[in-house]
C-alpha cells in the first residue's frame, strides 16, 4: 500500500492534478518511475488540447500546447528555470545561491524565458499534425533526464530536495529502471539527444551551483521538454552541438 501511495503521488508532486497525500520522502523513494507515470498522464492531456481544438483553429491549436503544459505543471518547474537563469549570470557562488533562491526575476532569467519559449514555438511551429507519440516521448524523457542526473549529482551546498531526491535514487536498481523507461520510449535520435542533453546539463549543473537542487531539476525538465519536440519531429542534432559548445567556454 505505502509503495501504491508513494506512485500514485507522483501525479500531484509533478503536477496539480491531485492524487492521494504523501510524504516528501514517499515521493522521493518512488520517483524513480515518474517519467512513465507522469509522462503517460500529462502526454494524454496534451493530446486531447490538440485533438479537440484541432478541428476548430487548424495548426494554430499547437501554439496551445505552451499553455497546457505550463498549466498542467503549475508552473513549478518554470520557476526553477527562471531562477537557473538568474544564476548562470552571476559570478559569485554564494551569490549564485543567493539568486538561485530570489523570488525575484533578474535578466538572466527573462533571458532563460526568452530561449525556452523560442525553442517551444519553434517545436510546436514543426508540427505537422495531431501526433501523440512525440508527446509521450517528450513528457516522459524529459521527466527521465531530470530524474537520471538527481540520481547521478550530489546536491548542491544547502539543497535539501537535491539531497533527498539523490539519496533515495542513487540506487543501481533504481538508475536501470531510469533507464529502461529512456530507452523503451526512445528511438536512436531521442537516445542521443539524451546522452548530449545529460552532458550538458550535467556540465551546468557542477559549474554553476556545483550540484544539484529541485530548482536546477525543474530547468532541466522545462528546458529539454520542446527539445525533444524537435528532435521528435526534426532530429535537430546541429541544435544539440551548437549548446554543448556553448557550454565549454
Amino acid at each position: 500500500m505505502k509503495v501504491f501511495k508513494g506512485i500514485v503521488a507522483q501525479i500531484s508532486f509533478f503536477t496539480i492534478i491531485p492524487s492521494v497525500k504523501a510524504s516528501l520522502e514517499e515521493v522521493a523513494e518512488m520517483s524513480f518511475l515518474s517519467p512513465l507515470v507522469v509522462g503517460l498522464i500529462t502526454s494524454v492531456i496534451d493530446f486531447l488540447v490538440l485533438f479537440i481544438t484541432y478541428p476548430f483553429l487548424g495548426k494554430l491549436s499547437f501554439l496551445l500546447l505552451i499553455p497546457t503544459v505550463e498549466i498542467i505543471r503549475g508552473f513549478h518547474h518554470l520557476d526553477g528555470l527562471l531562477d537557473f537563469g538568474d544564476a548562470i549570470m552571476v559570478r559569485d557562488y554564494n551569490k549564485r545561491l543567493k539568486a538561485l533562491h530570489d523570488v525575484e526575476v533578474g535578466s538572466g532569467g527573462i533571458g532563460m524565458l526568452i530561449v525556452y519559449l523560442s525553442i517551444f514555438l519553434l517545436a510546436v511551429l514543426s508540427f505537422s499534425k495531431t501526433d501523440y507519440f512525440p508527446l509521450l516521448i517528450s513528457e516522459a524523457e524529459s521527466r527521465a533526464l531530470g530524474i537520471f542526473l538527481l540520481s547521478l549529482m550530489k546536491p548542491m551546498e544547502g539543497s535539501y530536495m537535491g539531497k533527498l531526491f539523490h539519496e533515495r535514487l542513487n540506487k543501481p536498481w533504481k538508475i536501470l529502471i531510469v533507464a529502461a523507461q529512456i530507452v523503451l520510449l526512445g528511438n536512436v535520435e531521442i537516445l542521443i539527444g539524451f546522452a548530449i542533453l545529460s552532458l550538458i546539463f550535467y556540465s551546468l549543473g557542477i559549474k554553476i551551483i556545483r550540484g544539484s537542487s529541485g530548482d536546477f531539476i525543474g530547468a532541466v525538465i522545462t528546458l529539454s521538454f520542446p527539445i525533444f519536440l524537435l528532435i521528435s519531429e526534426r532530429n535537430c542534432y546541429p541544435f544539440f552541438l551548437l549548446l554543448y559548445s556553448l557550454t565549454l567556454h
